[in-house]
């Protein structure tokens, strides 16, 4: 499992060069109009900031498939149980880009402060710390089938 992170300028442009799996974004919904900017599939709406609705989109990937990651768009790529996915992805419009990491041992969550952290998850910061702290990876993670088999989760 790659991600999640997602892009403060870059566009991100992905092919699948061998292997299966998919794909998961969280996209910004425009909730006047309803539109979801025509994505393949997509459920579970969620209110953000400033009454912004987010909506989960997914994808299957395969050999040769496209796809595109906005820049402010979470995205985590999962591999198969059975196959290995390698995606070569090009990132556009980069300068002056920064990649967060929303899990793994540099995540954002860390920078926050411990007010802030309080507040979004309603426990004290300490418990929030521990629970981020205890993740070791980076960027690759092992993938959500085999974490339960492990009996591990990340937040």
């Amino acid at each position: 499992m790659a991600g999640p992170y997602y892009n403060s300028k870059a566009t991100m442009i992905s092919i699948v060069l061998e292997g299966e799996g998919y794909f998961e974004m969280a996209c910004p919904r425009d909730s006047s109009s309803g539109s979801s900017m025509g994505y393949i599939e997509s459920e579970g709406s969620r209110r953000g900031k400033g009454g912004q609705t987010y909506q989960k989109t997914s994808s299957r990937l395969s050999r040769n498939s496209v796809f595109i990651v906005p820049a402010g768009h979470p995205v985590a790529t999962v591999a198969s149980e059975n196959s290995n996915l390698e995606v070569l992805c090009f990132e556009v419009y980069a300068k002056g880009n920064v990649r967060y990491p929303l899990a793994g041992k540099w995540n954002v969550i860390g920078e926050m402060d411990r007010e802030a952290k309080e507040l979004a998850y309603g426990v004290p910061a300490k418990e929030v710390d521990q629970i981020f702290g205890k993740q070791q990876e980076e960027f690759f993670f092992p993938g959500p089938r085999r974490q339960r088999r492990e009996g591990r989760a990340y937040a």
